[in-house]
């Protein structure tokens, strides 16, 4: 199993990536994809087309970002290398394109079954406009390695879109969606912990969302690492971002993208 897969079991089994995917088919995770959307939207507009972009960690959902896809199947054609090290999520997010108003965007993905460290070791220097890595960043325990590589290999002004699972330290030990566990330990739900840079942290997700009588599913867990904001800003400077990092509603137009208004940390990289 390659190196990447650390913590990443339950994405190669195929019933528990299929579940897992579909579990994403929610409001918030639309929301989301759509927050991110807005951004690649409003910094698009700073660039020449064609765009090449890499979603990192991509998982099993490219049915979403409809109104960039519609950007991005213009002529000229921009490009998407869809990088995901399961090999189960990408064959789901082929599924995922068969709907007819999707399928138009088959013309413009790679899928890469690849770790995104070696992704990004392998491809050409200065390829890359915009890297997206949703739910991904913090799966990823080598952030010295991951900001170095970016700074290769994105063009000048390139940029990088991430989700933030974690900005604080302190760890909660319940959502609604799952139980988290501090080194391999349950804790009370009326109890955090505090997290130091690098620390991991176990996730096991329930069988039905806000029940946690229903017990977990089986096999369906993941280890997340904790990245600070300091040492993210520290590897910024090191490797010549610029660097926001924070709500997206501090990034964006609060009032041109009113309707949404889920709560999201994001963090956003700008090769100087």
């Amino acid at each position: 199993m390659k190196k990447e897969s650390k913590g990443l079991k339950m994405y190669f089994d195929f019933n528990i990536a299929k579940a897992f995917a579909e579990r994403e088919q929610t409001e918030k995770h639309f929301a989301v994809a759509r927050i991110i959307e807005n951004i690649l939207i409003d910094e698009s507009k700073n660039f020449n087309p064609p765009f090449y972009i890499a979603e990192l960690g991509g998982g099993a959902h490219p049915d979403r970002y409809h109104k960039f896809f519609e950007i991005l199947l213009k002529e000229p054609k921009s490009h998407v290398d869809w990088v995901d090290v399961s090999p189960y999520m990408l064959k789901l997010a082929r599924e995922y394109l068969k709907p007819k108003e999707y399928q138009q965007r088959e013309q413009i993905i790679t899928f890469i079954e690849k770790d995104i460290l070696d992704y990004l070791s392998e491809i050409s220097k200065e390829k890359i406009d915009f890297v997206i890595l949703k739910y991904t960043l913090d799966h990823l325990d080598d952030m010295n390695k991951l900001f170095e590589l970016l700074s290769l290999k994105l063009k000048k002004n390139g940029m990088v879109i991430a989700t933030i699972t974690n900005l604080s330290p302190k760890l909660k030990s319940i959502s609604i969606n799952a139980r988290y566990f501090y080194k391999g330990e349950e804790f009370p739900e009326n109890e955090t912990r505090i997290l130091k840079d690098g620390d991991s942290f176990t996730i096991k997700f329930f069988k039905e969302a806000g029940n946690p009588k229903k017990g977990f599913m089986k096999g369906a867990e993941t280890i997340k690492y904790y990245h600070s904001e300091k040492k993210m800003r520290e590897l910024a400077e090191k490797y010549g971002f610029k660097i926001f990092i924070g709500n997206w509603k501090d990034y964006l137009s609060k009032d041109k993208y009113a309707g949404e208004n889920l709560d999201q940390d994001i963090l956003i990289l700008k090769k100087s």
